[in-house]
């Protein structure tokens, strides 16, 4: 269904200079936190905190640098169709975060049958639902979504390494003794950067409406957290297959919208 339009973004000039910009942020964003957690005093100032700043200290970061980011796009750009996806009006904002947590149901029923972990507010809050918020606005909104809108580069390769470049942001650098960074890429890792690429097409074929790959991420998050979903009757492939059910109904649901409206896409473009 995208064929149309990543032919006509394939045949615009990439904007180079927006790509460096943009890459830059995200690489600051990411590596930044990184680098100063291998610094002993830094460690020491973060875990004097209060546990909640702890969490949020990182991911605030990344959005104070996402707000910055978006400014010098904006004031340089000057296009009133760039967007982040945030501001879709209320109908499309609330059918969004409706649909994308039904597509989730999937993990939930799975959970049913499975153990409850020890969950806490903190596993709530910072495991699912900042992360289910701030990633997207930065992997998808900020990187994926721009380097497309302003960069002008290609939906299929932009979706393949903002995929991987989300899979490697979840790779410690300063790993414990006796562990190494390449050791840990692994299936897990696989299946977080594969996470990114179709948060990137549900994101994109959903005609930049970030509250779906929203629900979608803090529903996931959510009912992994909370039940250990391996310990059901099916095992750790139910797990899996849970997960790809989720996905899969998420496509299904976009592919659907896009053909119930057919005539307001025919007027909307992913350049």
């Amino acid at each position: 269904m995208s064929t149309d339009t990543d032919q006509h973004a394939d045949r615009q000039t990439i904007q180079w200079g927006a790509v460096a910009f943009i890459s830059a942020v995200g690489l600051i964003g990411v590596l930044t936190p990184k680098f100063l957690m291998m610094s002993a005093g830094y460690r020491e100032f973060i875990y004097s905190l209060p546990i909640d700043m702890q969490f949020a200290i990182h991911p605030a970061f990344r959005m104070v640098l996402l707000l910055a980011a978006w400014t010098v796009i904006q004031s340089r750009n000057r296009s009133p169709k760039l967007t982040m996806g945030i501001c879709v009006g209320w109908g499309r904002a609330l059918k969004a975060l409706a649909l994308g947590a039904l597509c989730t149901l999937p993990m939930l029923g799975l959970g049913m049958f499975s153990e409850l972990n020890d969950i806490n507010r903190y596993k709530v809050m910072y495991g699912a639902f900042a992360p289910g918020i701030t990633e997207e606005l930065f992997y998808r909104a900020l990187l994926f979504g721009l380097l497309i809108q302003v960069a002008k580069t290609p939906f299929w390769t932009t979706a393949i390494v903002t995929g991987l470049f989300f899979g490697f942001a979840h790779i410690d650098i300063t790993p414990d003794e006796g562990q190494t960074i390449i050791g840990q890429f692994n299936f897990w890792n696989l299946l977080i950067a594969l996470g990114g690429f179709m948060y990137a097409w549900l994101y994109f074929e959903s005609r930049w409406n970030l509250w779906l790959v929203i629900a979608l991420h803090i529903g996931m998050n959510l009912w992994w957290g909370m039940f250990d979903l391996a310990s059901s009757p099916l095992g750790g492939a139910g797990a899996t297959l849970s997960r790809i059910l989720t996905v899969g109904l998420a496509v299904a649901t976009v592919v659907g919208w896009r053909l119930l409206e057919p005539k307001r896409n025919a007027t909307i473009s992913h350049e």
